[in-house]
């Protein structure tokens, strides 16, 4: 299909702003403008504004919470001439067969992210499934070829994480074991790249990145998961996206920086290093090709 007229309805809140602006910046990298609503917002839109719209939802449940009147939220939804979920996280988890179960006639699913979930998608849906690798935004091109000489990163190690027992054993363990002049941010509700920037304020996330060697997180989920979102920004910043998770499963995947102990961690900063692992981690980013690319793929097969 041509993409046409695109639009993103969102809550009127935080909490999926990261996915948003992705796909805003992917679309218009591929020269398509796209607008985007509040749930509230798109309910003030008339049928006849929508028809020749293909519309991505992103949190359905929430969208229709907020929206201020259920039913008409849903019937302007229904009046596009395309529905698609715009999804980030773990297919086939509890919330992600909720999403598909909203009243919403979704046409398929994008799953942003570094591995396709199709699979697990199939055991519970059979809404078209399509992967759209997180790739590079016009934006951030070049990534760093190169990155910074280690001696100017003061900071050890960046960990950004939720308050609970996972995470603080994972500190004690770096502490321990890594080193002590780490910064540590665990935050009680979420643990988002996004989450962190907001309580550090617009610059004083990319400032202690800009001086970390390693950016750390551990499982945010009980579903086994890759965060994407939590890799490409401490990339950009010149950090080394690391993600520690005794369960995850990292066989199969091209994914680097993935251990299953602050051990394991440990040893390849030891035998590798800062600038081989940077390096490695940036040329798989760049390696798949551009997010605006993988958008517009996935939008000929819709």
């Amino acid at each position: 299909m041509q993409m046409g007229t695109l639009a993103i309805v969102r809550p009127p809140n935080a909490d999926d702003q990261e996915l948003v602006l992705r796909l805003r910046e992917g679309f218009e990298d591929a020269s398509h403008s796209v607008e985007v609503y509040s749930s509230p917002e798109f309910c003030a839109l008339s049928p006849e504004d929508l028809h020749g719209t293909t519309l991505f939802v992103v949190s359905p449940g929430q969208c229709i919470d907020t929206s201020g009147d259920e039913t008409v939220f849903l019937s302007k939804v229904a009046s596009a001439h395309r529905r698609i979920l715009a999804s980030v996280g773990p297919v086939g988890s509890p919330w992600y067969t909720r999403r598909l179960r909203k009243g919403i006639d979704f046409d398929a699913v994008f799953d942003l992210g570094f591995a396709s979930q199709e699979d697990r998608h199939a055991e519970v849906s059979e809404v078209p499934y399509h992967f759209v690798f997180n790739g590079p935004t016009r934006e951030e091109e070049p990534v760093a070829e190169e990155p910074a000489h280690p001696k100017e990163r003061t900071i050890p190690w960046v960990l950004i994480g939720r308050k609970n027992d996972k995470y603080h054993d994972l500190l004690t363990e770096l502490l321990a074991h890594v080193d002590p002049g780490g910064f540590c941010l665990l935050e009680g509700r979420t643990s988002s790249h996004a989450t962190a920037a907001s309580l550090l304020g617009d610059r004083g996330l990319p400032a202690v990145l800009s001086k970390a060697t390693y950016y750390l997180w551990g499982a945010d989920r009980d579903v086994p998961y890759f965060e994407s979102f939590r890799f490409v920004g401490p990339l950009l910043a010149g950090t080394v996206p690391c993600k520690i998770d005794p369960d995850f499963a990292a066989e199969g995947l091209e994914i680097p920086g993935i251990y299953h102990s602050v051990a394991a961690f440990e040893a390849e900063v030891r035998d590798v290093g800062y600038r081989a692992m940077y390096l490695r981690a940036r040329d798989f980013y760049v390696s798949k090709g551009r997010l605006a690319d993988h958008l517009a793929e996935a939008m000929r097969l819709v």
